[in-house]
């Protein structure tokens, strides 16, 4: 996904404040009952067979444990420096679950901690377990990808690259881990510039050790360049699936993006969207997938948050506007929920502080129960859910 920079329109810098620094993490515990089965009775004997038989105590079953998820997200300071010097911080307090009454209305500013004791690093995709994160990283040289593990209070354990040092020269940014916890998929592209059509992007994937290293598409100066993979939730025809947007120049010269999927080995391309009289982006695989969220743009989109409904072959059926309300200004980095209860965005629609400020947001599957989950006069960008039950149980999600 791709994060607000400060050359955005609704980034206005505050007055030089000092930045808090957030070290304390909040443990997260999930209680498991367990049933001991009895032993097997001996065989009774005669004169136990007379005795008055003692009634026992029926035993309640455990209701099943219910999945607490945290919110993960990038966050920068409040001086020019930090701007420039994202971190990864989430969210302490529970903002989801089995039940839609776990969902508080707003997660405090004071609820908030950083993930790891670095800046310079964004964009994360944590893994179906909730134990690996890969994100990316800033260097010397440009961007590339990091790895670490989760513990159970959502400290970064023991961060470390993992692009092998043979391809060093490219740089990367937007991992995506598949749902089987194997490969990660990326935006990859050569040092040169911004990358952009004038110095393209392309799909690849890897696996999560840096091997194997393979490219899907193939970008052309100028007129095309790719980003945004996203893979889907199960296999679709016996493979993953990656969902991807594609940047071309339309008739009249402009750059439009249009949203398309392919195998995992970059075969069997599909058109994802049907409309193509906008420029569609950062797609986003429900749980189910039987859905896509994407972000569009274009005069005859009503908001920026769209669906598109997939039928088994993950060709498109239908699309609808996400949200019931449309909200003022631009929403961006649609993420599902792991239950699909719920989609995670960042809106910049409403005034904390002096100005306006991108947050983090939540509504329910159908655009409705629009929450605020970050209210600190920061910018935040590219939200994940994680599963804090997972974390601590180690439970496959």
């Amino acid at each position: 996904m791709i994060h607000p920079r400060p050359s955005w329109r609704r980034f206005r810098l505050l007055s030089t404040a000092a930045c808090a620094v957030f070290s304390a993490a909040l443990s997260a515990c999930s209680e498991q009952a367990v049933l001991t089965a009895p032993d097997s009775p001996a065989r009774p004997s005669a004169e136990d067979s007379l005795a008055t038989p003692t009634p026992t105590t029926p035993v309640t079953p455990a209701p099943p444990a219910r999945d607490v998820y945290t919110l993960l997200f990038d966050q920068w300071g409040t001086d020019a420096a930090s701007f420039e010097r994202p971190w990864l911080a989430h969210t302490t307090t529970p903002v989801g679950g089995l039940l839609s009454e776990d969902v508080p209305a707003e997660t405090p500013a004071d609820t908030v901690r950083r993930v790891m004791d670095f800046s310079g690093v964004f964009d994360a995709s944590v893994s179906s377990d909730g134990r690996l994160m890969v994100f990316t990283c800033t260097t010397g040289h440009g961007t590339t990808l990091c790895k670490a593990t989760l513990d159970s209070v959502m400290r970064a354990q023991m961060p470390g690259a993992i692009l092998s040092t043979a391809f060093s020269a490219l740089l990367a940014d937007q991992a995506a881990i598949s749902p089987d916890g194997t490969q990660v998929a990326f935006r990859g592209w050569q040092p040169g510039g911004p990358v952009g059509l004038f110095n393209p992007g392309d799909i690849y994937v890897m696996n999560l050790d840096g091997s194997n290293l393979t490219r899907l598409t193939a970008a052309e100066r100028g007129r095309m360049s790719y980003a945004s993979p996203a893979w889907s939730p199960r296999r679709i025809d016996g493979a993953y699936r990656l969902a991807y947007a594609r940047e071309q120049r339309d008739g009249d010269g402009y750059a439009v993006s249009r949203l398309e999927s392919m195998r995992a080995d970059g075969t069997a391309m599909l058109a994802l969207t049907i409309d193509t009289t906008g420029s569609d982006t950062e797609p986003a695989w429900s749980p189910d997938g039987a859905r896509v969220a994407f972000v569009r743009r274009g005069a005859a989109a009503r908001g920026d948050l769209w669906a598109v409904q997939l039928d088994g072959h993950a060709r498109p059926v239908a699309e609808h506007a996400l949200l019931e309300n449309e909200l003022d200004d631009v929403q961006r980095a649609p993420s599902w929920s792991p239950d699909g209860k719920r989609l995670a965005f960042i809106s910049a629609h409403e005034i904390l502080g002096d100005f306006y400020n991108w947050q983090v947001y939540s509504v329910d599957a159908s655009g409705t129960d629009l929450r605020r989950h970050t209210s600190v006069a920061r910018e935040h960008a590219n939200p994940v859910w994680v599963s804090r039950t997972n974390i601590n149980s180690g439970a496959a999600h």
